[in-house]
């Protein structure tokens, strides 16, 4: 069975399209097949931070129904992705409360996930993305207004039926202004399912429009993405230092000798 999971935020420029990229990344490497969609149809971002700058349709030509969602995929690195149309005018005739009919066309046996970049907050964006879900991954900083926007959110969700909800901290520094996981779990009252430490690496890669995971994958941030996607499918995740930076370690080694 597809796991259909929207990937949210209470606001904007806490990490969850960053997040999703990677995550999706990370599912394939655990050999799932994995569908990735930018719902965010107003300010999209996905397929910048993604760095796959070549696709075919976008979601807006989907909910045009100038062509069915099973064929509008694109694929990067093992990514079946479908991006947002960056340009204005392609808003135009798109009415986004059809998300929900075009994704669960998506369940299928041979795809495993199928992650929703949902827009921030709580509007038509967002509000279309959690109906077309099955699971909500909500994303946040481990700080007091993020986590309210968070509480408010999961609110209206509880009230969009039965949806299994998740938390992700990110961009977590260990700060005093920051609220331990044993709080964050009191006040949500949802599981964790990891904590994403701070690391400059993702903010460089980030503005390069590339995720983490494929440009430094064994950065903090990078091996957490792993760890997340294997509790995601019930396993678990030993990090192996790349085989770049294995033989680059054992050549500096050898010249300090």
């Amino acid at each position: 069975m597809t796991r259909i999971i929207g990937i949210a935020s209470g606001k904007g420029g806490v990490g969850k399209t960053t997040f999703a990229t990677n995550l999706a990344i990370a599912l394939t490497r655990f050999s799932k097949k994995v569908v990735l969609i930018d719902c965010n149809i107003t300010t999209p971002h996905l397929s910048y931070y993604l760095g796959a700058d070549v696709y075919s349709y976008t979601i807006n030509d989907v909910l045009k129904k100038k062509v069915d969602i099973e064929l509008a995929m694109s694929n990067y690195h093992d990514v079946m992705f479908l991006p947002a149309s960056t340009n204005i005018a392609d808003l135009a005739n798109v009415d986004i409360r059809d998300l929900k009919t075009h994704v669960r066309k998506l369940d299928m046996p041979m795809i495993d996930f199928v992650l929703l970049d949902s827009a921030p907050g709580l509007g038509r964006e967002a509000v279309s993305s959690l109906e077309a879900c099955d699971e909500v991954f909500f994303i946040t900083t481990p700080t007091i207004p993020n986590l309210m926007d968070v509480r408010r959110c999961t609110d209206v969700v509880r009230e969009l039926n039965h949806k299994e909800l998740s938390l992700v901290l990110n961009m977590v520094e260990g700060t005093k202004y920051e609220f331990p996981q044993k709080e964050v779990e009191k006040m949500i009252k949802m599981p964790i399912l990891g904590r994403i430490p701070f690391d400059k690496n993702v903010v460089d890669s980030a503005a390069l429009g590339e995720p983490v995971l494929l440009s430094k994958p064994d950065s903090p941030a990078s091996i957490e993405y792993m760890k997340i996607g294997a509790v995601i499918i019930g396993g678990t995740y030993e990090h192996k230092k790349s085989f770049a930076k294995n033989i680059f370690g054992k050549l500096k080694s050898k010249l300090k000798k």
